[in-house]
């Protein structure tokens, strides 16, 4: 689609002289030859750029820009002035206009100019649309959740939303804290400044501090230049910390500092820095006994904890699968190009029976799979991942018992549910510490993360 460009000047000949010009370089043209014009085209038109003269019969142009930007403040103002008047366009200039040239015109820099303009209202554009559909994505009514225990949470996010008080989610892996997070984001004050995210748990401890805080050029080894940390980042905004029980305890104090003070230094650094900062943590943690052991600070979890949010499991909420799995089915049917109407009541019955210890996640990824393993229009309980079909334990049953009592699973397909079930159980006596459970179950770091994607846990 060609932009749309104005070109305002009272000079018929420079006026259809550079509207040819432009044309011929692909711009949609309009023209006016005085100021009253020029608010008729505005008004019914969709302009990226107007090319204006700085002197009109009707209204000068510093008198018109300044009515324009305030009811059209996207659209981008070249003024065209003679050299007599530079000193004016300049100061045009502060009050929001895009840039100015002198005439004679030199065609050449008023393309790079043009051009650069509209690369700019392109990137707006694009910001604003990737907003608005952000604001669309994360608003409360998309996060599923029909049962009384999630519009608790839908309740009590609602009412914090605005506030700059500091949030904690806490929740098991896979209910879905992220999502809450940017839901708060989203519908809060800050919704229009940054959102920043980091994993805690993600970042080798000797880089977290960098991450967090930023360092100044010579920090340490590699530091080449100076680099600003998530907290700068996010000035404005809001940062969210997911896993804040994995951060390391000498972080915790200075995040503590930043809690209390709103400043911080970058790591080599001298100067304070002062942040304005809403902060969101999450942790699927269980914080009162880390703080029991010694491993999390006491004045640190009083800070965070100034508003708790707690996501249920979705074994908690068995209502919540059936809206989920629909949506699900519906997604991923869409993307796969597919023309899948729903489940029917045989794998219903399953997911159901599941206990879901990947939570929400692992419902989301078994539905995919399901999705693509569907030869027909509804999903069947041949089409469901076999794990799901054998894996609880009950009474005296052993796990190897009840996998080899089902006569319908390859051994391949036992071998896993019983893997997948240990792994589950490691993640949970670490309290998913992932590096602790793969030194228990002697794995690299590299494979557990690998096997704990691979059965969604």
């Amino acid at each position: 689609m060609k932009e749309k460009v104005l070109i305002i000047e009272d000079d018929i000949n420079t006026l259809h002289g550079l509207g040819e010009i432009l044309e011929d370089e692909n711009f949609n043209i309009s023209k006016a030859k005085n100021a009253k014009q020029a608010l008729k085209e505005i008004e019914n038109g969709d302009f990226d750029v107007v090319l204006m003269d700085y002197l009109l019969p009707d209204r000068d142009g510093l008198d018109l820009s300044r009515e324009v930007l305030k009811d059209y403040p996207e659209i981008k103002i070249i003024m065209m002035t003679a050299f007599g008047t530079v000193k004016n366009a300049v100061n045009a200039m502060k009050m929001g206009i895009y840039d100015y040239l002198t005439k004679p015109i030199n065609l050449d820099e008023l393309l790079i100019i043009l051009r650069r303009a509209i690369q700019e209202q392109r990137l707006i554009k694009e910001n604003d649309n990737l907003k608005s559909k952000l604001n669309n994505k994360y608003r409360f009514e998309n996060i599923i959740g029909v049962s009384g225990k999630m519009q608790q949470v839908f309740q009590k996010v609602t009412k914090v939303a605005n506030s700059d008080a500091t949030v904690l989610i806490r929740g098991e892996s896979g209910t879905g804290k992220e999502l809450i997070a940017r839901a708060i984001h989203f519908q809060s004050k800050q919704k229009g400044q940054p959102l920043v995210e980091i994993n805690c748990a993600s970042i080798p401890e000797n880089l977290l501090e960098s991450e967090l805080f930023g360092h100044e050029k010579g920090a340490f080894t590699g530091a080449y230049k100076m680099k600003k940390g998530k907290f700068e980042i996010a000035d404005k905004g809001t940062l969210f910390l997911d896993e804040i029980g994995e951060l390391p305890l000498a972080l915790q104090a200075k995040l503590l500092r930043v809690l209390q003070e709103h400043r911080f230094t970058r790591v080599g650094g001298v100067d304070n820095i002062e942040v304005n900062v809403r902060l969101i943590a999450a942790t699927n943690a269980d914080l009162e006994q880390k703080m029991a052991d010694g491993l999390f600070r006491e004045d640190l979890y009083y800070r965070l904890n100034v508003i708790p949010v707690i996501i249920p499991p979705l074994r908690e909420r068995l209502e919540d699968i059936g809206p989920l799995t629909d949506h699900f089915i519906n997604k991923f049917s869409e993307k796969e190009g597919r023309a899948i109407r729903g489940i029917n009541e045989e794998a219903r019955k399953i997911l159901l029976a599941y206990e879901w210890p990947g939570n929400v996640r692992e419902l989301e990824n078994a539905v995919e799979n399901s999705v693509v393993m569907c030869d027909g229009d509804c999903i069947t309980a041949d089409d469901l991942p076999a794990y799901l079909k054998g894996t609880r334990i009950t009474g005296s049953s052993t796990l190897l018992d009840i996998v080899m009592q089902e006569n319908d699973l390859s051994y391949r397909d036992k071998l896993e549910a019983c893997e997948r079930e240990i792994i589950r159980q490691a993640l949970i006596e670490t309290e998913n510490n992932k590096t602790r459970a793969a030194k228990n179950l002697g794995f690299t770091l590299r494979t557990l993360r690998n096997k704990v994607k691979k059965y969604s846990l």
